[in-house]
């Protein structure tokens, strides 16, 4: 799966394959948002706001950390 043309919704960079991401997928739909690591504390904001809403989930670099 590649992730180069990722951006993170949080500071609009792309999110390259080898670097671990945070993804929020909402729960009634397909909208997914995409953030680096360094920037999760946005994703941790929108999470608080409304976390039955929205799953986050953390894609590690390392296979079998998933």
């Amino acid at each position: 799966m590649s992730r180069s043309k990722t951006k993170c919704a949080a500071c609009k960079k792309s999110i390259p394959d080898h670097e671990p991401d945070v993804m929020l997928r909402r729960l009634d739909g397909e909208l997914r948002r995409y953030y680096h690591t360094r920037c999760s504390g946005a994703a941790l904001d929108l999470v608080t706001d409304a976390p039955e809403v929205w799953v986050m989930t953390v894609r590690h670099i390392e296979e079998v950390a998933n």
